[in-house]
């Protein structure tokens, strides 16, 4: 069977921004697929380093799995007794990425390394507490054949009301399975009607595209994360882009957690010369693989034209071994320090449905340096606004007039930037008056507490200012018109 590689975001060492977690709660865990001509598997595994371990070893494994069969209190499983072992072993590697996964967690991660779920293909975000389709429905798509379109507010669910939902709330109303039915009432304009919608398998789209709003001769391409198709989608906008004037381009690595390396590869070759390095791999001995760019991996498909590429400390993996290998040909990269993941992991059965990750394989930039736990550094420095790194709000009830403590301080800050005079960590006045002035431009009880909704609401207009103010992107602007 084909071994796998997987690129895994790591959260304990990562702080979200808020603009991040208005729009992406969960961190996504990509198992990836190596492809034959990246990685020869067998040429990781060298035989001569193999300790072999005898009978002898196993004698107490045996002796305690007798000892609690026979003498535990309470009825035991076997298959959990085992499991428990097999994860034990792994966890004494104290290594994050190596891991032991029973059926049910590899095949968890096998469906999001697909990227698809089942659905209706339409994208949201929330604008004055309503889900509004943010951009034109995934083609073929049950959105799509519905003449769903961007800007489209849903008003409802299956008859449910959907203001002061989340996102993640509504999108557990809105999916289901492939062939189930969902009844939505939209509003377009002043128009109102209904849809009846037949849920289908939607592939998600890793790749976004837009030309710029202020210079038509610019495009820029979002990378979320490399997954099977990513390459493809890739090289589709950048043609469509180019029919729509684009002359270079601005390609955003950031929050990109990792996901497929041969697809990383694979757009990696759409901007270097045939014969140019792209990464190097190693196990604990030598150099087994270095790979470069050519006709075999991206199809004699490239981008010419001026290019800048956008990272941040989420950008990790195979977004970094983007951004590493173009760094080498001298590609401007904006942002910080990458994440700082260097390592390779595989998927080997262990048994009969069970499954483990095993870190066997270092990756490195074109030059032979390594980017564990250092990272990729930016060509030129440009970071978030400050008040986008602070974690989303912890919700509770009523926030008000004499609160103190971090929390707090947050708030002031967020506030702050929104123009309001707040500052410190105590909810005052100038606090009140703040959240009061908010609820009311928002159709809110203007109580000067912050609830639940308020919190929604502030958090909205955080991350709308956070892209308003996208430094690192104007930045990108900027080098492109030198």
């Amino acid at each position: 069977m084909k071994k796998r590689v997987k690129g895994k975001c790591a959260l304990q060492k990562k702080t979200l921004p808020v603009s991040i977690f208005l729009i992406s709660i969960i961190c996504t865990i990509v198992i990836t697929a190596v492809v034959t001509h990246f990685i020869d598997q067998k040429q990781a595994m060298d035989n001569d380093s193999v300790v072999k371990i005898t009978r002898n070893d196993l004698d107490d494994v045996q002796d305690l799995y007798d000892l609690i069969s026979t003498n535990y209190v309470d009825k035991v499983d076997k298959e959990q007794l085992i499991q428990g072992a097999l994860k034990g072993m792994t966890d004494s590697l104290q290594d994050p990425e190596s891991e032991f996964l029973t059926a049910k967690e590899t095949k968890e991660l096998n469906a999001k390394v697909a990227g698809s779920f089942e659905g209706i293909g339409a994208n949201l975000q929330l604008e004055n507490r309503l889900p509004v389709i943010d951009r034109v429905p995934v083609k073929n798509s049950p959105a799509e054949k519905a003449k769903l379109k961007a800007q489209d507010i849903i008003l409802e669910v299956d008859g449910k009301k959907t203001q002061d939902k989340s996102l993640d709330q509504l999108s557990s109303m809105i999916r289901g399975k492939k062939g189930t039915q969902v009844k939505l009432l939209i509003q377009r304009g002043e128009e109102k009607f209904e849809v009846v919608l037949e849920r289908d398998v939607i592939p998600e789209d890793t790749v976004k595209g837009t030309i710029d709003k202020n210079d038509k001769s610019i495009g820029s391409i979002q990378i979320d994360n490399f997954r099977e198709t990513t390459a493809l989608e890739f090289r589709t906008i950048i043609e469509e882009l180019r029919k729509e004037g684009a002359k270079s381009f601005i390609i955003d690595l950031r929050q990109n957690s990792g996901g497929l390396i041969a697809e990383a590869e694979r757009v990696a070759s759409y901007f270097l010369e045939n014969g140019d390095t792209i990464a190097q791999f190693s196990n604990n001995k030598k150099v087994i693989s270095i790979d470069k760019a050519g006709k075999k991996i991206d199809q004699g498909f490239k981008v010419k034209e001026p290019t800048v590429f956008l990272v941040d400390q989420e950008s990790s993996y195979g977004a970094e071994l983007l951004a590493a290998a173009v760094k080498n040909k001298n590609y401007p990269i904006i942002g910080v320090n990458t994440f700082g993941k260097g390592s390779v992991q595989s998927l080997s059965p262990i048994g009969k449905d069970n499954y483990v990750q095993l870190t066997i394989m270092k990756w490195f930039a074109p030059d032979g340096s390594s980017v564990e736990g250092k990272g990729v550094s930016p060509t030129i420095e440009a970071d978030y606004p400050e008040y986008a790194k602070l974690p989303p709000i912890s919700k509770q009830s009523n926030w008000r007039i004499g609160d103190s403590g971090d929390a707090i301080k947050n708030i002031n800050t967020m506030l702050k930037a929104l123009g309001y005079p707040t500052e410190g960590n105590l909810f005052n006045e100038a606090t009140k008056n703040a959240v009061a002035e908010i609820q009311t431009e928002n159709n809110l009880s203007a109580t000067g507490a912050l609830d639940d909704k308020t919190v929604d609401v502030l958090q909205e207009k955080v991350f709308k200012l956070v892209k308003a103010n996208d430094v690192a992107y104007s930045k990108a602007i900027e080098t492109l018109k030198k």
